[in-house]
């Protein structure tokens, strides 16, 4: 897996740290809360009253009225939706490490990497060593559609987190999704503005090669740094 970063990232290798993203800091205002078609049908909406501590105490006749209301009228359905993502705090609970499995992607280079100034790391997700960044999250692979989720309640869960739109296919992406919770008060950095940073710590051990482009802004220090650096003396510096 590959990751591309602008030049002034140089201090990732330094630091043996890496950002996770929530989901305010990324371009598309759907990341880990996609387009949902339908609320449910008339059977999920039913379990659903029946499990809701709030619902479940209504007389059913009131119950089975509100679903063919909702049913009856798209408009209310369309807005009960609204609601209920706007209630839901699970997506502002994680963050995103984002890898791809394309490293020779010219659009990437030119929107990630600065325009081909910075450079890519490459992971060897094999090692035991690449676990220390999976630790407490979940990787997966991105599917990328145009199509809403089909229903809130029966499909709506973690697995929406790995859902793209197709906009963005050209990022091949694989990604860690992990809960803030589970970030130590230090890797944690709150600054004056804007949201806090979440970094996590990475092995070393488990980098194969740092990829740079003819166009690469900082080549000298980065060989410099590979050749006096121990933790970095196994790994290559390769030209593309």
């Amino acid at each position: 897996m590959y990751k591309y970063f602008p030049p002034e990232r140089f201090h990732v290798l330094t630091d043996c740290l890496v950002r996770f993203s929530q989901r305010q800091v990324f371009e598309d205002g759907f990341e880990l809360r996609p387009e949902v078609a339908r609320f449910g049908n008339e059977e999920e909406m039913r379990r659903f009253m029946e499990v809701d501590p709030v619902l479940q105490r209504h007389p059913p006749a009131l119950k089975e009225a509100v679903i063919r209301h909702v049913l009856n009228d798209p408009e209310r359905e369309a807005r009960l939706i609204q609601q209920t993502q706007g209630w839901l705090t699970g997506p502002d609970e994680f963050a995103v490490f984002s890898l791809t499995e394309n490293a020779a992607s010219d659009r990437m280079w030119d929107v990630y990497a600065g325009h081909g100034r910075g450079f890519v790391i490459a992971f060897d997700t094999t090692l035991q060593a690449f676990r220390m960044l999976c630790q407490g999250g979940r990787l997966g692979k991105v599917e990328y559609t145009d199509a809403p989720i089909p229903s809130f309640l029966s499909t709506y869960g973690v697995d929406t987190f790995f859902r793209k739109r197709t906009r963005y296919q050209f990022e091949a992406e694989w990604r860690i999704i992990r809960r803030l919770a589970r970030f130590s008060p230090t890797q944690v950095l709150r600054p004056q503005l804007g949201l806090p940073i979440y970094r996590a710590p990475f092995d070393p051990a488990c980098i194969q090669a740092i990829l740079i482009a003819r166009e690469c802004a900082i080549e000298w220090e980065l060989r410099n740094f590979v050749a006096i650096d121990c933790r970095y003396q196994h790994v290559k510096l390769c030209s593309v």
